[in-house]
């Protein structure tokens, strides 16, 4: 039994591509990015770090070479 990482299956999965879209937008809050452009709102920033933090922990839980199981 082979337990080889096919990159270009996950690749194709809307859950990863989804939990890089959580990433990106924790990091650009976590730069500071969102006030740069005006908005500024402690209430945006709990919203983009919870939904961002679920999407990431969602790409990670998935498997895209099951078919079975998210």
């Amino acid at each position: 039994m082979e337990n080889k990482i096919n990159i270009k299956d996950r690749l194709k999965s809307w859950a990863v591509w989804l939990s890089v879209l959580g990433a990106v937008g924790v990091i650009l809050n976590a730069f500071g990015v969102f006030e740069k452009i005006g908005i500024d709102s402690a209430t945006f920033d709990i919203i983009v770090n919870a939904v961002g933090t679920i999407l990431i922990a969602f790409g990670i839980l998935n498997n895209p070479t099951d078919k079975t199981c998210f």
